[in-house]
């Protein structure tokens, strides 16, 4: 036990650990009898996960399966009749109205909690740690889980760190060790779009965005076994039959202070073109400094991209998170392999 903690000490001279409080991210819980099969109706992930993980990722689709929120789905308790949905802050009122909209006569319950409990997300900015197997929560020596609701990896992807749920009066460094808290959220935002995460309303528009363009599949964030959910024909045609020619992929942005200066489009979006044909390669969703994220045409992303007319280079990268590619999209990026 000693020489673990020694080695785990030592890993600490190397890397560093943030932790955020998710002040923009809100809580809703959904309890009564009729809560499973009530929200298996209707997001995209099989809720029967939730039976042995205390998380899941997952999305609420229209029924034009265009995507109306992106949620982390927790089940502190492995409880088949209470949850707790984590969504964008300012989602908050619509995604109540939907939710009961669609509740009608089943026991189900729904209210906010947010100012019950806090959301953090703690991470390593060490880009070595990312590609580490090894659970964040080993390594951050948790002290007590008096206050603590949910430690768990984060379900769209071990390497992007944990979310934990606390209660409100709660700090961080009652819990765990070897944390540096920050209040700025630009910093967890920066870190997302570092590696390609888009998160919340204000980086997947309500009602306009594809599943499987915002990579669902390899967020783990949709089940292709469960029964029906709404928008489920999209999801699955798309999947099974086709090609996709677009996907949200990190990008490095040069010269970032000139966004200021650049056209939006309807949607606030800039549009990134080919340099060389002029053609439209993607446009950049959400940014922060240097670092944004990008819905990129897969056959552009190689090439030499920038802003519509604005001097600002964007360079697209493949996120060390993704799985290996299959040969059809492999084609589609004019790659013969990703290391």
């Amino acid at each position: 036990m000693l020489k673990r903690l020694f080695q785990y000490k030592s890993i600490y001279r190397f890397h560093y650990f943030t932790a955020v409080p998710l002040d923009n991210r809100s809580l809703i819980k959904v309890h009564g009898d009729d809560t499973s099969k009530f929200l298996q109706g209707l997001i995209t992930n099989d809720i029967e996960f939730l039976k042995t993980t205390n998380a899941i990722y997952s999305m609420l689709l229209n029924v034009r399966g265009r995507i109306l929120y992106d949620m982390i789905i927790y089940n502190p308790h492995l409880s088949q009749s209470s949850y707790l949905i984590e969504i964008s802050q300012n989602a908050v009122p619509d995604f109540i109205r939907l939710l009961r909209t669609y509740k009608l006569r089943r026991q189900v319950n729904i209210e906010d909690v947010t100012q019950a409990y806090r959301i953090w997300s703690i991470f390593s900015s060490k880009n070595e740690f990312q590609s580490n197997k090894d659970d964040i929560r080993d390594c951050l020596n948790f002290k007590t889980r008096q206050g603590l609701i949910v430690g768990q990896s984060d379900p769209r992807h071990s390497s992007l760190g944990i979310r934990l749920i606390t209660e409100r009066n709660i700090q961080i460094n009652d819990l765990a060790d070897f944390c540096h808290i920050s209040n700025d959220i630009l910093i967890y935002k920066q870190w997302l779009y570092q590696h390609g995460i888009s998160e919340g309303i204000e980086d997947i528009p309500p009602g306009e965005c594809i599943p499987l363009e915002y990579n669902i599949v390899y967020l783990n964030g949709v089940s292709f076994s469960k029964g029906c959910y709404i928008g489920q024909e999209l999801v699955a045609r798309t999947h099974h039959t086709g090609v996709i020619r677009k996907r949200i992929m990190p990008v490095q942005i040069n010269n970032y202070e000139e966004l200021s200066k650049s056209i939006y489009d309807n949607t606030n979006n800039l549009t990134i073109i080919n340099e060389e044909t002029k053609r439209r390669a993607g446009k950049l969703c959400s940014s922060v400094k240097q670092y944004g994220i990008g819905l990129i045409r897969l056959n552009e992303w190689k090439h030499k991209l920038r802003i519509q007319n604005a001097d600002v280079p964007i360079r697209p990268s493949i996120p060390n998170w993704w799985p290996p590619l299959d040969e059809a999209t492999k084609v589609e990026m004019q790659i013969d392999s990703i290391s």
